[in-house]
């Protein structure tokens, strides 16, 4: 029994020190079943941080990035590195090195998941010399084309090519099987005949690797758009009430958007007042009258009557006395000619009759006026903003008038920078002021420019196409505008003009040049379409018209009329193709034609003449049909921050009239005289500029009934600014038209909206 005992306690003890670990190692876990093995999560990168980056290095100078993928536990944090132009800056593991003066973007992106990248912009300056490295060749393996199958006669669709690795070497020659049924240019495949062809790319770094591509031209049954007939008519006037003697100015606007805008006037009492077929109404006697638009088209179709009252002209009872005050004009160094008439540079006809109203007013308001030029820190553009708006806000304004583009009056309107001038215009200005000019003056319904009268000898040219004539002529193919005033210069006519020229033209050399934005706002425009009316508050970005401007670049880029790249699809204001004789013809803006600091007179040395036509119109149109559309215009802003300058007594509104009265005194002044003769003055002022008589006639073609205001990039602080630029870049080289429009709804339509919605 003892021993059975003794055995139970040795037992007991011995599990005591094997529950305690007493001195033994642990038992490790049995092995995991093959069904029981972890998962590793595949954890994708959210988001990426760049830091160390630079805004602005020299050329050959060089600093290195760092970034953070987030989150920590991303399973793969690899990132590329790309740049925009690496002829500009270039990046390779996160070193950026300056090449050349410009600005480049560089992007970072997670190898694990393509939409996820960070960017920022570098801008390289000149000051120090670089040799660029040798880009590294990847060779490779093979490429892919892509894209829609079918395409239209007529049409254009866009292939793209996908290499294989994704960082080999890119580039492409293009060929087409049959150039008879489609013609294809850098992956623009254009419809020529109903067929089937084949679209072969070759890899430009080893041309034994290519890809192929069957394309189907079917037929277009597709009319294209027709001028839609008239509905309804709208009149604008630039005022209600004119003094005898004074003008106004009556615009039509017929509905819909692409009917003819051509219209016939009427005045019930021509005793009354008169209005010519521009649109022109002169006071001519005291009483009321009503003005009647009826469509050329149509004319049963008919505006409502416009009621225009007559009354007697009459003259300040007395005159303020600004008691010695300096009224000061401000504008740009290099234009202080535009305004002041006793400087040798003042180019206007009517410089005589300025020069006796300026010295009538000094002396009858007891003043003087200047001009002055804005300081070295306020040069053009966000600069010129902010500084004027700093010297508002201290009350500190250098002076009474500041010239700005129009499209920055909101940045001054809405921080009470300019001062609202309509009740002493409505008081002084005697309605003399141009539906544009006063639209581009006018900010939520209050105005803030400077009347400076109407314009009879008007040129209304800005937007259009220029040439090189004497390259024209060289090559013996028809002026331009010799086929715009024989009524033929349509968008077919146009393309045709533009494929023979391309054809007599040598490599690297292109019939039409010019930033795609501008023809395609010049194309539309022609048709009669307003991309942006601020007066229907309306935004038309998807009308059949602007669909077949765009189709029309399209074709030309297809053909290769069109030159691409930055060479091409750019201003042109200063550098580019145009300069260098690398394209016949280009989109500009009149200004620029013989200008000092734009296109010289010795651009193409001493044989450098110009030629200018308007943008082609639709073929279903007439030339009586066309129109032309002006933009947004310089204003003389009536600048808040005066007051601690102006003499005791002496109110914002007796320097407005003072103004007000030289400018109506001047136009008065040369009306009168009895030389004067407004055709023959916007003829030699034509004349001046482009070296083409046909270009001259095709320049007088444009009167008031023609023309209607787009503020297509008046709401922005510039046109590159605008959002439309890059899109309708896009839409030529290939892109879908409706869907790219499409992403403008908050970058465009709503900036739009924003300003002008709220507008009186």
């Amino acid at each position: 029994m003892k021993k059975w005992f003794s055995f139970i306690l040795v037992l007991v003890f011995a599990l005591v020190l094997i529950g305690c670990g007493g001195g033994e190692t642990e038992k490790p876990d049995d092995p995991p079943k093959p069904d029981d093995t972890p998962v590793v999560e595949d954890v994708k990168p959210t988001k990426i941080e760049i830091s160390g980056q630079k805004e602005e290095i020299e050329i050959g100078e060089e600093f290195t990035v760092t970034v953070k993928v987030t989150p920590d536990n991303a399973t793969n944090k690899k990132v590329r590195y790309s740049s925009s132009s690496s002829a500009i800056a270039t990046v390779k593991d996160g070193k950026v090195t300056g090449i050349s003066a410009g600005t480049a973007t560089i992007t970072v992106t997670a190898e694990a998941d393509k939409n996820v990248k960070a960017e920022f912009t570098v801008t390289v300056k000149a000051g120090g010399e670089v040799t660029p490295p040798e880009p590294e060749v990847i060779l490779p393996t093979a490429i892919e084309i892509s894209g829609e199958t079918e395409v239209k006669v007529n049409k254009v669709i866009l292939l793209t090519v996908s290499y294989t690795p994704e960082e080999a070497t890119k580039g492409v020659t293009w060929e087409s099987s049959d150039p008879s049924i489609a013609t294809v240019t850098k992956g623009s495949v254009l419809g020529v005949a109903e067929g089937k062809v084949t679209i072969t790319a070759t890899s430009t770094a080893d041309t034994n690797v290519k890809a192929t591509f069957e394309v189907t031209v079917i037929k277009n049954d597709e009319t294209g758009p027709v001028t839609e007939a008239p509905t309804a008519i709208t009149v604008s006037v630039t005022a209600d009430e004119v003094e005898v003697g004074y003008k106004l100015t009556a615009r039509a606007t017929v509905e819909p958007q692409g009917a003819s805008q051509n219209v016939t006037w009427e005045s019930t009492k021509p005793e009354v007042a008169t209005i010519d077929e521009n649109g022109k109404i002169l006071g001519v006697s005291e009483g009321t009258t009503y003005i009647i638009a009826y469509s050329k088209v149509d004319p049963s179709i008919k505006s409502s009557r416009v009621k225009i009252k007559v009354t007697p002209s009459t003259a300040p009872e007395a005159y303020p006395d600004l008691q010695h005050y300096k009224i000061i004009l401000m504008n740009a160094d290099s234009a202080l000619a535009d305004l002041d008439p006793f400087l040798d540079a003042y180019s206007g006809s009517d410089k005589m009759f300025k020069q006796q109203a300026w010295r009538e007013i000094e002396s009858t308001y007891n003043c003087t006026i200047s001009v002055e030029a804005y300081p070295d820190e306020a040069p053009w553009g966000t600069s010129r903003i902010d500084w004027i708006n700093a010297q508002a806000q201290l009350g500190d304004a250098k002076a009474d008038f500041l010239t700005i583009s129009s499209s920055w009056l909101a940045d001054f309107a809405s921080v009470n920078s300019a001062h609202d001038a309509r009740l002493v215009y409505a008081r002084y200005g005697k309605n003399q002021m141009d539906v544009v000019q006063k639209q581009a003056a006018t900010n939520r319904g209050g105005l803030y420019g400077l009347s400076t009268g109407t314009n009879e000898a008007q040129n209304y040219v800005d937007l259009g196409l220029y040439y090189n004539l004497a390259w024209v002529e060289k090559l013996k193919v028809e002026s331009p505008a010799k086929i715009f005033n024989e009524g033929n210069w349509t968008y077919s006519e146009f393309e045709k003009w533009a494929t023979n020229v391309q054809a007599l033209l040598g490599a690297g050399e292109y019939a039409i040049g010019g930033r795609y934005y501008y023809h395609w706002v010049g194309l539309t425009n022609a048709a009669g379409i307003k991309i942006a009316d601020p007066a229907a508050i309306k935004v038309t970005l998807k009308h059949p018209r602007e669909v077949a401007a765009a189709e029309l670049l399209s074709r030309l880029y297809a053909k290769g009329a069109l030159g691409s790249g930055t060479a091409f699809d750019t201003w042109m204001e200063t550098t580019g193709a145009f300069f260098d004789k690398t394209c016949v013809m280009v989109s500009g803006a009149w200004w620029f034609m013989k200008g000092d600091n734009r296109w010289t007179s010795d651009m193409w040395g001493e044989d450098t003449r110009f030629g200018y036509v308007p943008f082609p119109r639709p073929d279903d149109m007439t030339k009586e049909q066309q129109q032309i559309a002006q933009y947004g215009t310089t204003v003389l802003m009536f600048a808040e921050g005066r007051d601690k300058v102006h003499p005791a007594g002496v109110t914002y509104d007796d320097i407005y009239m003072a103004m007000l009265d030289m400018y109506l005194r001047t136009n008065r002044y040369y009306s009168d005289d009895p030389s004067y003769d407004p055709e023959t003055l916007k003829r030699n002022a034509i004349s001046s500029k482009v070296d083409d008589p046909e270009s001259v006639e095709a320049a007088m073609w444009w009167t008031n009934s023609n023309v209607f205001y787009d503020a297509v990039h008046d709401f922005y602080t510039s046109i590159a600014t605008s959002p439309l630029c890059a899109k309708i870049t896009t839409i030529v080289t290939g892109a879908d038209y409706s869907q790219t429009m499409d992403s403008l709804e908050d970058t465009y339509i709503n900036t739009f909206n924003t300003k002008y919605s709220a507008m009186g």
